[in-house]
């Protein structure tokens, strides 16, 4: 494990060095590299957008606030350049590998936990968003928590696992808005599966689960329900993405099931960029987004295939590669993340029948995927939006190889006695 860790910082200290302190894009990076810093001036949870631009103070909840408040403990301690912010990324990508490989060794044991951790080193989406600031890297370490938290569970059951697995789905809700779904569809249905405990019991303990996790989101919540013109919760972003994703360019023609920015913009970015209330421009975009799929309807089942096989990595591998350049992926390591992408989606089909053949639950790690599913599904396809869900196919494509590996030594055992 501790080699597989070395070989994951070498990986991604190189992945560092190719892009350290580049120039950020007026983006998701952009938003987080200068929110932490004004946090870290006492600024609070304002959008850095009007605030740069024309010294406006507008409250902000575009992305939920965990990633950007670690990167604020660095600017703090002074270290508020790009470059720092790269650093600060890179170390989450790092520790995510022993966590992947220690969730996946409570899984199925110390070769899964090994394998997974070698893998988790090298795969490409585990380590490219390292170098750019975004906050995929501190939602990928909260799902390899997550996952590591519910097997312990499952090998371990008590009450106490089960409160700490609902704080595990908030502190992943509190990195990407969509992982909020983990606490009820992680924490239940471990629970009412627990062996040995009477049904209330069971009910019982799924209730303190899930009312521990949601308990973790209050003063996120209560925070932004005070300081915002409409209802605003986890993220002031919803409608905007929606708005994305919905639009004649992303319903029909060569574009289907991805998202355009100029049908955002045309659903009131502008107002948000220039200090609007980003709850008013929510809710107008969402109810734009809204209208545009009930006049459309009938087109639904087509965008959602599509936006399947784009997650899925089927759709065109081609126009993904160069999808995936334009988000900040050199061409070799977009066509290594969609080859290798491939080759653990089936090793992760067999590593869910190995668990089931061997009695262990893999819903702990399917969890994590049926959530970016309902992500994408709602929203849009990109590899990016995928993320989320990488941890845990490793774990899944870990389990799967040493499945096939004492297959094929099996085999070759029955061979040999022949």
């Amino acid at each position: 494990m501790l080699a597989a860790t070395a070989i994951g910082a070498i990986v991604r200290i190189a992945w560092l060095v190719n892009q350290w302190n580049q120039p950020i894009g007026f983006e998701d990076a952009f938003f987080y590299h200068h929110q932490a810093n004004l946090l870290a001036d006492g600024k609070g949870f304002i959008s850095p957008f009007p605030y740069l631009g024309a010294g406006i103070s507008s409250p902000a909840a575009e992305h939920p606030p965990l990633f950007s408040l670690y990167l604020a403990v660095w600017s703090f301690l002074g270290a508020t350049s790009v470059g720092w912010h790269q650093v600060a990324t890179t170390l989450l990508g790092i520790a995510t590998v022993p966590l992947i490989g220690l969730a996946a060794r409570e899984a199925g044991g110390e070769r899964v936990g090994i394998i997974a951790a070698v893998i988790a080193a090298i795969y490409p989406h585990l380590w490219y968003q390292d170098g750019i600031v975004w906050a995929e890297a501190s939602a990928q370490a909260a799902v390899a928590l997550f996952i590591l938290v519910a097997y312990r569970y499952v090998r371990r059951p008590s009450v106490r696992t089960l409160g700490a697995l609902g704080l595990a789905g908030a502190i992943a809700a509190m990195t990407r808005t969509e992982l909020v779904l983990l606490i009820p569809l992680g924490v239940i249905p471990l629970a009412l599966w627990t062996q040995g405990l009477p049904r209330p019991r069971r009910w019982r303990w799924a209730a303190i689960g899930v009312a521990a996790g949601f308990a973790a989101l209050v003063p996120w919540i209560a925070f932004n329900l005070i300081r915002f013109d409409q209802p605003t919760t986890l993220s002031s972003n919803v409608g905007l993405t929606l708005a994305s994703a919905n639009c004649d360019s992303t319903w029909y023609g060569p574009n289907i099931g991805y998202w355009d920015f100029s049908c955002a913009e045309a659903a009131g970015t502008r107002e948000g960029l220039t200090g609007g209330d980003p709850s008013d421009v929510d809710a107008a975009a969402r109810k734009e987004a809204l209208d545009y799929i009930s006049a459309n309807k009938g087109r639904l089942p087509a965008v959602l295939a599509a936006r399947m096989a784009r997650i899925a990595g089927v759709w065109d591998p081609r126009e993904q590669v160069q999808i995936d350049i334009i988000e900040h992926r050199p061409e070799p390591v977009a066509q290594a993340g969609v080859t290798l992408w491939w080759l653990v989606l089936v090793l992760a089909g067999f590593g869910v029948a190995a668990l089931r053949r061997a009695r262990i639950p893999s819903w702990p790690a399917v969890a994590p995927v049926v959530v970016m599913l309902i992500g994408v599904l709602s929203a849009f396809a990109s590899t990016r939006y995928r993320a989320s869900a990488e941890p845990a196919m490793v774990v899944l494509a870990a389990a799967g190889f040493v499945a096939l590996l004492d297959r094929w030594f099996a085999r070759q055992r029955t061979e040999v006695t022949r």
